[in-house]
Order: C-alpha cells, then sequence, then structure tokens
C-alpha cells in the first residue's frame, strides 16, 4: 500500500463511520481492503470510484466537504489502523464484506439481494458477493 491508500483509506473511514468508534471504522478499512484484493486495484481507487463511498464522491453527502481538524483522535485512529492494514495486521471483522449501507436506509440497496449478509457492525450492514 502506498501513502496515498494509507491517507484516503482513512478518510473514507473517517467519513464514513468515525461515530462507530475502532469498530465502525476498522469494518469500513476492511471493506476497502478486500475490494482491493477481489478487484486487483488500490484502497485509493476504491475510495474514489464513483458511487461507492457517498462521503468521498456524492455531491450531496454533507461528509463529502468535512476534513479532520488538527490531532482530531477519530482520525489519528483511521490512521493507525490503515497503517496496520498496510501490514496485513489488521483482522477482518466484517467476514470477508466487499459492500455495506446504513442500517437507516429504510429500503435496501438493490444490489443487496444478489449477496450475502456477513454482520452488522456500528450501524452498518456487511455484504460479500455470493460465489456460483
Amino acid at each position: 500500500m502506498t501513502s496515498l491508500d494509507i491517507v484516503i483509506g482513512a478518510l473514507t473511514a473517517w467519513r464514513e463511520n468515525r461515530g462507530g468508534g475502532v469498530i465502525g471504522m476498522q469494518s469500513v478499512i476492511n471493506v476497502l481492503v478486500n475490494r482491493a484484493l477481489k478487484r486487483r486495484t488500490s484502497v485509493y481507487h476504491e475510495c474514489v470510484r464513483p458511487y461507492q463511498f457517498s462521503s468521498m464522491t456524492a455531491h450531496a453527502d454533507p461528509e463529502l466537504v468535512l476534513f479532520p481538524a488538527d490531532n482530531d483522535e477519530p482520525f489519528k485512529t483511521a490512521l493507525a489502523l490503515m497503517d496496520m492494514a498496510s501490514q496485513g495486521k489488521l483482522g477482518d471483522v466484517t467476514g470477508g464484506a466487499t459492500f455495506y449501507y446504513a442500517v437507516s436506509i429504510a429500503t435496501p440497496p438493490a444490489w443487496a439481494k444478489s449477496m450475502q449478509q456477513t454482520e452488522i457492525i456500528a450501524g452498518q450492514i456487511f455484504f460479500r458477493e455470493v460465489s456460483v
């Protein structure tokens, strides 16, 4: 992983689920790493892939314009988690998930029908693609 993967991955985890604490941000990072491995891309590319992580690409998402303040503790935690992930030392709490959505969403996204639910963590429901 490059330093760009680490910083942008941490920013994505911070924007997507800093309210979920360590486990919430770890679960987002797990999805980022799982996607990058599955698609043979990078964490950075998965973070900025259009229509994937609303906090990073959706113009209507209020998180899109938020950045951590100097010495933001949750962001420091996200950076530390990404550093662990870059060294292969971050356990996967999602059961191999490559997708998730917030439990607050009333109607599940269409893609969820074709996937296997793996976990519910810090306000998010996680899924992995079903092998055929």
